[in-house]
């Protein structure tokens, strides 16, 4: 399923607090998802679902990181359905 809609959000569900990343899922009845740090070049393992995901904020220190800004692409899976949506999310 994709869900062209909700393929951007800003509006608070990345916040950064004493040197952590908080991400709020809003996919609900997802049953896993992974995330990306680099736009896709590397992923998380595929996790079972979690309202509220904590991120290191070291994570957005590698030098190779060209972009301004940290972002988080998310992905989630649902079962029977097999499907696959994305969100990404910037905090700026």
């Amino acid at each position: 399923m994709v869900f062209p809609a909700n393929d951007y959000d800003n509006n608070g569900s990345f916040t950064l607090s004493d040197g952590k990343y908080s991400f709020a899922h809003k996919a609900y009845g997802a049953d896993l998802f992974r995330y990306s740090w680099n736009y896709g070049r590397n992923w998380t393992d595929w996790k079972a679902w979690e309202d509220t995901t904590v991120i290191d904020g070291g994570i957005f220190s590698d030098s190779s990181l060209f972009w301004s800004g940290d972002h988080i692409q998310v992905q989630c899976e649902w079962f029977p359905v097999d499907s696959k949506a994305s969100i990404l999310t910037q905090l700026q």
